[in-house]
């Protein structure tokens, strides 16, 4: 019997991680092919190394850590209205609060605001001649969107319909693919809000 073989160069602070890249199609409908690349990212014993050297591997550690909190923040004050030191729940933004978030929700701070912007444009450009809804009509749905439908999270009829238009406006943008993080997470959200049964089911899938 052979004995194991021993991988000397093994590095146990790294855990080999993919990371894929998606392109944009540009003006003339052209899209690049997603670009997949593997590297390191730091393990539970790298974790553990940072934190035992300090200096500046630990001051981007912390930097990252402020990055994810603050991209939590941003969504809900982007979709809260009256939205201020009075208003927070800090219990829902601790360290542990949000890494039991869904991933989807982690990640959805990530949207740049330019990002939604462009959805934006293109949905309000698109769906007046597929729906037959006027551009002011067109322009609410888009209010709604942005806010990540907070001002109608109750109402189901309102949210069906809003479901329908997103569906339609997946079918018929050319430029649809440019958004999937934005209809990835609206869809996932109003999923959610249909399947809230009360008051309480809501704050739950909160």
């Amino acid at each position: 019997m052979n004995a194991p073989q021993i991988d000397a160069n093994f590095d146990n602070q790294v855990d080999a991680k993919d990371f894929s890249f998606r392109f944009k199609k540009d003006k003339l409908g052209t899209q690049r092919a997603t670009v997949t690349l593997k590297t390191g990212v730091p393990s539970v014993e790298g974790i553990i190394q940072i934190l035992t050297i300090g200096g500046k591997g630990l001051e981007l550690l912390q930097d990252a850590m402020y990055d994810t909190i603050q991209a939590a923040l941003r969504t809900w004050v982007s979709d809260t209205e009256n939205a201020g030191q009075d208003t927070v729940d800090l219990a829902k933004f601790t360290w542990d609060a949000i890494a039991n978030q869904p991933r989807e929700d982690r990640r959805s701070g990530a949207i740049s605001e330019e990002q939604w912007a462009a959805f934006s444009a293109d949905y309000a450009s698109v769906m007046p001649s597929v729906t037959g809804k006027s551009a002011a009509q067109v322009g609410s749905a888009v209010e709604v969107y942005l806010k990540k439908f907070s001002m109608v999270k109750t109402n189901k009829p309102v949210l069906n319909v809003l479901k329908v238009q997103l569906g339609l406006y997946m079918e018929h943008s050319p430029n649809a693919s440019n958004f999937e993080d934005c209809l990835e997470l609206l869809t996932r959200r109003i999923e959610t809000y249909l399947k809230a049964d009360d008051a309480a089911q809501l704050i739950d899938n909160l």
